[in-house]
């Protein structure tokens, strides 16, 4: 039994008395013999079934909050079934003791009436409770108990606990008992479970965006709050754990609720939550282990991420855009930041700088507007909330190149610490080009410099490296842009105007980035080449007159590697069971 017991109460005493009231009437049988047995053997059977089955019940009750959370307690006190089922009992029993009582006192039609009432409320009891007993029995079963919480995940429940919670600290968060259960299914390693609770928790967050205006999903309301807690701590911690015990179906699944949840959150508008979705899939690819299972989940996330934040930038939710992307850059860079050498040469980010970080940096560059003012990103002002705050556009620009500059960086220290190669780079270096080319067609001169600078300094620590370190990074954007667009760009950093080394110099993945987005640990990846940055500049300045025009990959030959990369991924997914990199 999934659904409540929807017992009408009054519809069945008024059909009991009226029955009860014919049978009396019709009835002529003699009661003064037998009567009294009659009412004591109901009263007495009454009362020890009713506490034998109800001393089941509570153990029953007992094993499932036990098993899957303690707060389902209150889900079965509150239960309407069982406050009617008691109700019932107490009044069948109260019959039957009100028969006792006015035995020698009443009419031999009114010792009718009551016999025939105590009898009907004794076959409705036993009936009422055999339903109950099933229904609870059932809730103590995985499926049973996530179609009870199912129940109760409608949006105004949603609502009203987020908002008693907010008030009571000591009251339940409406999400806690499914996550519960999905982790307790976890444990016990049991997929299906896993599913059907994820896919409850999804479905009704989707219900719930449909239902709140974007005003309630906001930081610091009951159901902002909630929502938060939900997307960067409940379900990313659940997916860690499935990763932890091996369990790659219910990791995964994990990954598609919380990008799902981004998603529906794009349709309806809500960038609050499309931002916690974000940091919730940034969480997973920080945080799971790097064995296969940790590997392919990782990827999942890294993949999803991507799309949920494709879909903002093309509905201009920039702020959330902006947001998702420079968690996403930082959360891999992260993740490399804890590798340690090892034997895995699947080079799980080249897709993250080939392909999915230029993707989004695209669809930023042809949403925002063509007459937008990068001033405030010249001077430095790129935070979300202080007083000298960037417009959302402008944060959105800044933190693709943000995001793309910590995830290279990190990507350059692993080889240059380790001695091994964990992205190809000569597809690394075209998808700098790509974000290059994408800029060249737009109206942002600055950004375009800034992204070549960097892209400069990329080049010279791969020059002045070892010749096994960094040995495939090769670009065609220099030869891509304007002569002249190369040596204003040279000239702008000899002359101190921008500084391209400040982002890859900062050791990546350690503060978090929307909370302190303009500090860091400044340790450059390479402090004894032979030469200096501006040295160096200095020599490329000289020798492009040179360079004969066009030189280098072209954009289609990017594009050819795009897509040798995506069929890699996919053969590389046919030969490891679904391992591949990101």
């Amino acid at each position: 039994m999934g659904k409540p017991l929807r017992w009408p109460v009054p519809a069945i005493f008024a059909v009991l008395a009226g029955v009860s009231i014919v049978a009396a009437e019709l009835s002529h049988y003699d009661l003064s013999s037998n009567g009294q047995q009659v009412f004591a053997t109901l009263a007495s059977i009454q009362a020890a079934i009713f506490a034998i089955v109800f001393s089941v019940v509570v153990l029953g009750i007992q094993l499932s909050t036990s098993r899957y959370s303690t707060r389902l307690a209150n889900l079965f006190r509150s239960d309407g079934g069982y406050k009617k089922t008691v109700g019932i009992f107490v009044a069948s029993i109260g019959i039957d003791v009100i028969g006792l009582l006015a035995f020698t006192h009443v009419s031999p039609f009114t010792l009718r009436l009551l016999t025939s009432l105590a009898l009907g409320l004794a076959i409705v009891s036993f009936t009422v409770l055999y339903f109950f007993v099933d229904r609870t029995l059932e809730q103590t079963t995985p499926e049973g108990i996530i179609k009870r919480v199912k129940q109760e995940l409608t949006p105004q429940q949603i609502i009203s606990d987020a908002e008693a919670a907010d008030d009571d600290p000591s009251e339940t968060d409406p999400f806690l008992v499914p996550v519960s259960i999905v982790r307790s299914a976890i444990d016990d390693r049991d997929v299906p479970a896993v599913t059907r609770g994820l896919n409850v928790i999804d479905n009704h967050v989707e219900e719930l965006l449909k239902f709140v205006s974007t005003e309630q999903v906001e930081d610091e309301t009951p159901v902002g709050d909630s929502l938060e807690e939900l997307c960067t701590n409940r379900l990313p911690s659940a997916g860690e754990k499935a990763a932890d015990e091996d369990l790659g179906e219910a990791g995964s699944k994990t990954v598609d609720t919380l990008s799902s949840v981004g998603s529906n959150a794009v349709e309806q508008s809500h960038g609050p939550v499309v931002v916690h979705s974000s940091q919730g899939l940034g969480k997973l690819i920080s945080n799971v282990n790097f064995e296969t299972t940790g590997e392919k989940i990782r990827k999942e996330a890294v993949e999803k991420s991507t799309e949920v934040l494709t879909e903002a930038a093309e509905a201009k939710l920039w702020d959330a855009t902006g947001t998702g992307t420079r968690v996403l850059g930082w959360r891999a860079a992260q993740s490399v930041m804890q590798r340690g050498p090892t034997e895995n040469f699947d080079r799980p980010y080249t897709s993250l700088i080939l392909r999915y970080l230029p993707s989004i940096l695209k669809e930023v560059v042809e949403g925002v507007p063509d007459d937008l003012s990068t001033n405030q990103l010249q001077k430095g002002l790129i935070g979300r909330d202080s007083e000298h705050a960037t417009s959302p556009e402008q944060w959105a620009l800044w933190c693709c190149y943000a995001a793309m500059s910590e995830a290279t960086s990190s990507v350059i220290r692993y080889e240059l610490n380790h001695g091994e190669e964990i992205v190809k780079w000569e597809r690394a270096g075209n998808g700098w080009s790509q974000c290059i080319s994408t800029l060249e067609n737009s109206n942002f001169d600055y950004l375009l410099r800034l992204w070549l600078g960097t892209l400069l300094y990329i080049e010279y620590i791969s020059f002045e490296t070892d010749d096994q370190h960094l040995s495939d990074f090769h670009s065609s954007a220099r030869f891509d842009v304007s002569r002249d667009t190369f040596m204003q760009t040279i000239d702008d950093i000899l002359q101190e105007r921008f500084d391209p080394r400040s982002r890859v110099d900062l050791l990546p993945g350690y503060f978090d980035p929307i909370e302190t987005p303009q500090t860091g640990y400044p340790a450059p990846p390479l402090s004894d080449a032979d030469r200096t940055f501006e040295e160096w500049l200095k020599h490329q300045k000289k020798i492009m007159p040179d360079s004969p025009s066009g030189w280098g990959i072209s954009v289609e030959r990017m594009e050819e590697e795009i897509k040798e990369e995506i069929e890699e991924g996919e053969d590389g997914q046919e030969d490891n069971g679904g391992d591949v990199d990101s």
